[in-house]
């Protein structure tokens, strides 16, 4: 989690795999919601919206009322980035 927390958005895809791995590794720790908001952002962050949008409504079936679940909401599923053309 250490490294994941430090890497933060500067590489979206090896958090995305951090996190993806954590997860599968620990699926019923405490970190797994946080684990799972870093899979939800990394994928918004690259452009891959609809993965992040069923990552999210995963979670928020999973962790309902978290910070993370909440954030996820808000930016994933009611106010979308916008995705670049030709994604």
């Amino acid at each position: 989690m250490a490294k994941l927390r430090d890497l933060g958005t500067s590489d979206l895809e090896l958090s995305l795999k951090l996190a993806r791995e954590g997860n599968d590794r620990y699926p019923d720790s405490p970190d797994a919601v946080e684990r799972t908001w870093f899979v939800c952002k990394s994928l918004t962050g690259l452009g891959r919206s609809e993965e992040a949008r069923a990552e999210a409504l995963k979670m928020v079936e999973k962790y309902p009322g978290t910070s993370f679940t909440n954030d996820v909401q808000r930016h994933v599923l009611f106010a979308p980035q916008f995705e670049p053309p030709g994604r």
